[in-house]
């Protein structure tokens, strides 16, 4: 299987606006927060690699409609053409759990699947 930039999800009861801003809050804590670096450390995800990534819009969201259903609504998180494994982990370990931990497991719908942008 060809891995892809994007990570494509049924949309749950958040918009892409608030998934940003949670985005962004955890870059926010990432700064003062010894317990999140303790979350990283246990999700395997390096701190250290996070300190040299320019953080906008290395993860941005974005809604899109399903092809074989248009009024199926998509949320498509899409990494920067320079983003590396680390930020595709961080999303999948870390940050989506604190999503759902959160706002409940119906933030953000189920993975339907990868695809290129």
């Amino acid at each position: 299987m060809v891995e892809s930039d994007d990570f494509t999800y049924i949309r749950g009861r958040l918009s892409a606006d608030q998934i940003e801003g949670e985005i962004a809050r955890f870059w926010a804590e990432l700064k003062v927060s010894s317990e999140l670096e303790d979350q990283l450390d246990a999700a395997g995800v390096s701190s250290g690699a996070l300190t040299d990534i320019d953080r906008r819009d290395m993860i941005a969201v974005r809604v899109d409609s399903s092809g074989a259903d248009p009024a199926s609504v998509l949320l498509v998180i899409a990494f920067a053409p320079a983003a590396n494994r680390v930020l595709k982990d961080l999303w999948a370990t870390v940050l989506l759990p604190r999503i759902r931990r959160r706002w409940g497991d119906d933030a953000i719908g189920d993975e339907i699947g990868r695809r290129s942008s």
